[in-house]
């Protein structure tokens, strides 16, 4: 694994991985170290986003102590990476692609330790911040505001290039970006050559939308456990209540099991409420975002590159949120 493309802070990631697992007498560097390398560079996107979660350095050490037990002699020199550990560095390039950035920051490698899910520093955090997608969600949102980094396609390519994927991008939300997401970013990009033929060969943009929602993005290589996830959401006005509802079965089965070992429904109660209070704030965005498409603000229409996307993105979903 070269660090080219690493951001300085991403390198103080790794140097700091590397001394984490000589302070805990360990012959590698594994995910955990990995994970405490991040919370030891608070300035860093990742680490802030883990304390925005409540976890922290010391939780982590705590955590950590209890899986892994340290070594009995003192390292000097080199300490490999384990294979979970490269896997991880080897996801967060990965990470960065899809999300178009042409470095490798603090939030691509918390995003690939995330991915990896099966090292140390996955599983504690999975143990403590559930459900652990929270973290991706909280990473794409913190980015979405961030002036520390500069979001650009890549690699580099022409205006409608660009336009296509940043609604395709808009298109995934959370998500990773699929194919199926640039195709229907490629239909609607105004003015590009991919349009036109796809027009000229009488390819309907509807058309496409209703097979899409048609197939089952499982059985394919787009499929991804958040989206199948997602699609089984929904959101209900009953009187004066706003009723969320998750069909998919893992959630199901851990709301069971919170259901039955609080004997009933949780409410809000209290210090209680803290716990509702990323939920809460993740409903009220999202049902602003869908209000934005259903009623664009004027100061939209402008001719620049967002109002382009917004328009875009606004004709694919707006139909199918009347339905």
């Amino acid at each position: 694994m070269t660090f080219e493309r690493f951001t300085v802070k991403a390198r103080r990631v790794v140097v700091t991985a590397q001394e984490q697992a000589r302070l805990l007498k360990h012959d590698h560097i594994g995910t955990e170290h990995i994970l405490l390398g991040l919370l030891e560079v608070p300035d860093g996107t990742a680490a802030r986003v883990l304390h925005q979660l409540g976890y922290d350095k010391e939780t982590a050490q705590v955590d950590i102590a209890a899986a892994v037990k340290p070594g009995t002699e003192e390292l000097s020199g080199h300490i490999p990476f384990a294979p979970r550990a490269k896997r991880t560095l080897d996801l967060a390039l990965r990470e960065a692609q899809q999300l178009h950035h042409n470095y490798i920051g603090t939030e691509h490698i918390l995003l690939a330790l995330v991915r990896e899910g099966e090292g140390v520093g996955a599983r504690v955090l999975a143990e403590r911040i559930n459900p652990v997608s929270k973290i991706r969600a909280a990473v794409l949102t913190s980015l979405e505001g961030s002036q520390e980094v500069v979001a650009s396609p890549w690699p580099a390519g022409t205006p409608a290039t660009e336009d296509t994927v940043s609604t395709a991008s808009a298109l995934a939300g959370g998500a990773p970006v699929g194919s199926h997401h640039l195709l229907e970013a490629m239909l609607r990009a105004e003015n590009s050559m991919a349009a036109r033929v796809l027009r000229e060969l009488g390819v309907d943009p509807d058309a496409v939308a209703a097979k899409i929602d048609e197939l089952d993005p499982e059985t394919t290589t787009d499929a991804n456990p958040e989206e199948a996830a997602a699609r089984k959401m929904e959101i209900r006005l009953v009187d004066d209540e706003v009723h969320l509802i998750l069909r998919d079965p893992t959630t199901v089965t851990i709301a069971k099991k919170v259901t039955e070992l609080s004997d009933g429904p949780i409410q809000g109660v209290g210090p209680v409420a803290g716990m509702f209070v990323p939920l809460w704030r993740s409903t009220h965005q999202l049902l602003l975002q869908i209000q934005r498409v259903l009623e664009p603000e004027p100061e939209e229409e402008d001719g620049s590159a967002a109002s382009k996307v917004a328009r875009a993105v606004r004709t694919v979903l707006a139909h199918r949120l009347r339905r």
